[in-house]
């Protein structure tokens, strides 16, 4: 069954719908949101993507994050991305608009065809203190879920350090079963395309996040 996604001029004007393979295959702009999980005031999730996937398998990325489907506003994109990919409730998580990125990016994909991205991506936070155990992951999508300190993530990508520790609830390959463990990760555990720096790419961002967290605690 197709996807439809509601396609945009390079000016965010609204031009109609397409098929999503035909939006990738085309290079026409449309519209992502991407979700970041906020722990405890300090701490935010990655998502392990998972070693079946033809595009950066293995590779730690935003905690979920997906294409805005047609008619589907901002809201409903956020809570359907977080249900569909980590199995959380979520009906008393409220997202937080961090800012509007523009993303442009051409690759060949590992089955060979050529791979066109035209993004106004949707950027948001919130907070959800449960425990990683309590992630019901799709297993299509992730491997698991990492929880690491934004100052330390923020550190490891402005190199000011080489290795960070995260929390990981993730796949054993032995047992096919979620597991609790630390690992000490690095810049390679990261996406990150070609074209782009892990600073450009994550700092800006957790800055805003933050500044969004100290602004709450502010009385």
């Amino acid at each position: 069954m197709s996807e439809l996604l509601d396609i945009y001029d390079e000016n965010g004007n609204h031009i109609g719908t397409e098929d999503r393979n035909i939006v990738h295959q085309n290079g026409l702009w449309h519209k992502t949101i991407h979700c970041w999980i906020v722990r405890n005031k300090e701490n935010i999730l990655f998502q392990k993507r998972s070693a079946n996937l033809l595009d950066n398998p293995n590779k730690l990325y935003t905690t979920a994050s997906g294409h805005i489907k047609a008619g589907e506003t901002l809201e409903q994109a956020f809570k359907r991305e977080i249900s569909e990919e980590l199995g959380i409730n979520s009906n008393d998580i409220i997202p937080i608009k961090i800012m509007e990125q523009i993303y442009k990016t051409d690759f060949m994909k590992k089955n060979n065809t050529e791979f066109h991205d035209r993004v106004f991506c949707n950027i948001f936070m919130a907070h959800c203190n449960i425990p990683l155990t309590d992630y019901n992951l799709q297993e299509e999508e992730l491997d698991g879920i990492v929880e690491v300190n934004i100052t330390d993530a923020i550190n490891l990508f402005s190199n000011k350090t080489n290795e960070i520790i995260g929390n990981c609830y993730i796949k054993n390959n032995e047992t096919n079963k979620f597991e609790l463990k630390t690992k000490q990760l690095n810049q390679s555990d990261f996406l990150c395309t070609p074209t782009e720096t892990l600073y450009d790419k994550y700092v800006p961002i957790f800055q805003l996040i933050k500044k969004a967290i100290e602004k709450q605690n502010t009385p």
